[in-house]
């Protein structure tokens, strides 16, 4: 491989076998060298490959002015998040992340305090990404020394859900938030719903699913069985007005509209746990 520049001592930029720029990271792979010079892969310890030259040139830039030890533990959290996670996660994770981190750092040194929005959403919506960031701010006070506020495991928890369905933070945020309000208005008119359970969890299942479909995808084309909808619609009108009730919040908050499978779909769902908690 051949050195296209010297981000510092310990990071260097290159090109794959493909001719894509690359940037590697290794201890001390960049002292004493310059551009053209030949880099020995043996003292590579990761080769980054992010998606465009916009997140590649910022990647660059972040790591110039940190230090080493800040993108070895983003690189360590995140092998940790794609093994109990179980699938790859966006390569522009290795940007956010650690962009994250410096900052979350930089708050702490300068005794700055910054509330995470949503924490209790978040934990509740994504459990499994809310544990890796728990065992993310753990790792980060073993390897760097910085003791981060335990809300930072929620904030850290966007990163993995935004790499797993390569979305914005801003649309997980909004996808969040427009669960809780869901989730808020259902468990106001179903007071079972106020406690965990193996029901509750069904429910939040398609509440992510239906709030993800909402914000990130196209609208549906129109599917339902006109006799099925007849049906629902008749004989389950307090779910059927609760279901209208949610559909109406979506269209003023969000500007976005259920589809009459996804009315059909809720009202069962609604019904179901009614007559399980009555």
């Amino acid at each position: 491989m051949i050195i296209e520049g010297i981000i510092n001592n310990n990071v260097v930029s290159s090109r794959d076998a493909d001719g894509k720029e690359v940037v590697a990271m290794g201890k001390g792979i960049g002292f004493g060298k310059k551009k053209g010079d030949i880099l020995s892969e043996a003292g590579i310890d990761k080769i980054f490959t992010l998606e465009d030259e916009t997140a590649l040139r910022q990647f660059k830039d972040l790591l110039a002015g940190i230090p080493l030890e800040y993108l070895q533990v983003s690189n360590e959290i995140i092998s940790y998040a794609k093994e109990k996670l179980d699938t790859e996660l966006h390569p522009n994770i290795y940007l956010t992340l650690t962009d994250h981190i410096s900052f979350a750092i930089r708050r702490k040194e300068e005794g700055q305090p910054f509330q995470i929005p949503m924490e209790n959403e978040i934990r509740r919506f994504f459990p499994l990404e809310y544990q890796i960031g728990k065992q993310s701010v753990e790792l980060i006070y073993k390897r760097l020394g910085y003791q981060l506020p335990k809300d930072e495991a929620a904030a850290l928890a966007i990163h993995f859900v935004n790499a797993e369905f390569d979305i914005k933070v801003r649309d997980t945020w909004i996808i969040t938030k427009m669960m809780g309000d869901i989730l808020n208005i259902i468990s106001k008119k179903i007071d079972g719903l106020k406690e965990e359970s193996v029901e509750k969890d069904s429910l939040i299942a398609g509440i992510k699913l239906l709030s993800y479909r909402l914000v990130m995808a196209q609208p549906l084309k129109e599917n339902a069985d006109e006799k099925l909808y007849n049906f629902v619609k008749e004989n389950y009108p307090e779910e059927w007005k609760l279901t209208e009730e949610i559909d109406n919040y979506v269209k003023t908050g969000y500007k976005r509209d259920f589809t009459e499978e996804e009315k059909l779909y809720f009202t069962i769902q609604i019904k179901r746990i009614k007559d399980l908690f009555e």
